[in-house]
């Protein structure tokens, strides 16, 4: 599966010029956290429960350490760190132990693990598209979109499939079963791991 890209335009120099254009990711969506658990326990068999309580267990043991001043090392994955924020001052007696507090939590990526992504990321080039109001175009419309989809994927989820009509959960779950029952398109695969792949 490939992940795909657009080309946008950075904003224009002071003097108007036009600047070169740069490429970035069009997300699909987001993997919450039931589904990451779902996909994780599909693939390696581990008990969905264990898997559940280990996730709970990484973030609570990281939260403390952080707090305390420690950076993580999350496995493979890279490294967590805190940065911190106070007013603008020029001396450091200006400066009290209440008005310091934490900005941000920070991740940065292990270089092995920005290695394999890398190397398994196949890239396609794609378009940006604006999300139509919620279930305001036709069946029909949807119907093409959906075709036009599949001609440059293998499937598509429920997830992008509301992302490129519109529709609500509820809504894109009973076009799709719908489009099945037509015979435009399959199921594949159960609960959240379900996808539709053209006939």
């Amino acid at each position: 599966m490939s992940a795909l890209y657009d080309l946008f335009e950075n904003p224009p120099s002071p003097d108007g010029e036009r600047q070169p254009l740069h490429a970035r990711i069009v997300s699909k969506g987001t993997v919450g956290k039931e589904e990451f658990l779902d996909r994780v326990h599909k693939f390696t068999g581990i008990s969905r429960s264990l898997l559940a309580g280990a996730m709970e267990a990484f973030a609570n043991e990281a939260r403390d350490l952080l707090a305390g001043g420690w950076n993580v090392e999350m496995g493979n994955f890279g490294f967590f760190s805190t940065s911190l924020q106070c007013p603008p001052v020029k001396d450091k007696k200006e400066i009290r132990a209440m008005s310091v507090r934490m900005k941000n939590i920070n991740f940065r990526a292990s270089r092995p693990f920005k290695k394999e992504v890398g190397d398994k990321m196949r890239l396609q080039r794609g378009k940006s598209l604006t999300r139509p109001k919620k279930n305001s175009i036709s069946r029909e419309t949807c119907r093409t979109r959906l075709n036009t989809y599949l001609d440059n994927h293998l499937f598509i989820s429920r997830t992008d499939y509301s992302h490129l009509t519109g529709r609500n959960k509820k809504v894109a779950i009973e076009e799709l079963n719908s489009f099945v029952t037509d015979g435009m398109i399959r199921k594949e695969g159960v609960g959240k791991l379900t996808v539709y792949t053209k006939v």
